[in-house]
């Protein structure tokens, strides 16, 4: 890995620690923050939805079922294209009486001096219900 590949990934991966960190706190304007300021979260297969711009997106992460904890596995640069970062996660979300392992695509962009998301896709591997619900 490069001196330039490596700064990258540690700035990836820096987005990638705040974004868990700040859903499992419910810090969603901070969250929010990590996106462009035009940012897109298309959760449309899970939630039927899709959300831009940052106030929005604070509401939208606000509104969802509340995760007991957010736990990135991997991440690789799937590419490079047009001064984006093609970004693809594994995360597992703990919630209240299931386990779910999520797909995320990030479509990420320098501005200014840090990196940012410009937009996030999600979408559903699989799920374990952990216990049974009343």
């Amino acid at each position: 890995m490069s001196i330039g590949e490596h700064e990258v990934w540690s700035r990836i991966s820096d987005v990638v620690a705040r974004y868990a960190d700040y859903c499992d706190h419910g810090q969603w304007e901070k969250a929010a923050d990590l996106f462009t300021y035009d940012g897109v979260f298309d959760a449309q297969e899970i939630f039927g939805e899709v959300v831009r711009g940052r106030p929005a997106l604070a509401e939208f992460m606000s509104t969802r079922p509340r995760a007991v904890a957010h736990h990135p596995t991997t991440f690789h640069v799937d590419g490079i294209k047009d001064e984006e970062y093609h970004v693809r996660m594994k995360m597992l979300v703990l919630f209240d009486g299931a386990l779910s392992s999520i797909d995320y695509l990030w479509v990420m962009a320098e501005v200014g001096e840090e990196l940012q998301i410009r937009r996030q896709e999600i979408s559903m591997v699989g799920r374990v219900t952990t216990k049974s619900r009343k």
